[in-house]
């Protein structure tokens, strides 16, 4: 595994859903019901936002072409969204300075993650641009809320640690949410296969080409 893939697996859903999960039980637990659902609103929409890009373009083929646009990047938005939190969450509140730190790290980190994306050629730079915007648009309001519990620590990192457990025995389940949206995107198109990046330009020069034989007919040179 090349340290490209190992950045990635920071920004798989198989890890950072079940960390999306834990935060919100944890955050009830806290006894910040608001908190909470902010978090699960928020989270929950941009989740919904990146499946239908991804629907969209898999299913019927609709993106751009100009900026080589398929979906936003699943492993940008649930960095962006997921990491900042978790390492904002488990400073204590009266370290404030260092929660700054701290958030500030799990944004570079998604960064980082973006970076291995582009890296690995699985997604353009709108891709991943548009996917970090989303996450970040999720975790930075989040964290600004004042009345968001802070720490324990040791319980906000216990949800790294219950993702890790629940992912290394089955590690076939990396890279499986692509292929159920795949699946999911033939079945609702009715489709027997998906769409692939560049079919886009491909109907483009089809319908030049039919432009350009209906406009010069035979003879009329």
């Amino acid at each position: 595994m090349s340290h490209w893939h190992l950045i990635s697996l920071f920004g798989e859903s198989a890890y950072l859903l079940p960390c999306a999960v834990f935060l919100s039980l944890w955050l009830y637990w806290r006894g910040a019901p608001g908190s909470a659902r902010h978090w699960v609103l928020a989270f929950a929409a941009a989740a919904l936002l990146v499946l239908a890009s991804k629907l969209a373009f898999l299913g019927w083929g609709i993106g751009s072409a100009a900026l080589n646009f398929t979906g936003f990047s699943g492993h940008a938005m649930m960095a962006a969204s997921v990491l900042p939190v978790l390492l904002y969450l488990a400073v204590p509140a009266a370290w404030r300075r260092v929660g700054w730190i701290a958030a500030s790290a799990g944004v570079g980190l998604a960064l980082l993650v973006g970076v291995s994306r582009l890296a690995l050629h699985a997604h353009s730079v709108s891709e991943v641009g548009g996917g970090l915007a989303v996450g970040l648009c999720v975790s930075l309001p989040f964290i600004l809320r004042r009345t968001t519990p802070h720490g324990p620590l040791a319980m906000v990192l216990a949800s790294l640690v219950l993702a890790t457990a629940l992912v290394m025995p089955m590690t076939g389940t990396v890279g499986a949410s692509h292929e159920l949206i795949q699946q999911l995107a033939m079945l609702l198109s009715g489709r027997d296969r998906t769409f692939q990046r560049g079919e886009w330009a491909m109907r483009g020069r089809a319908a030049g080409h039919a432009n350009l034989h209906a406009f010069v007919r035979p003879g009329s040179c």
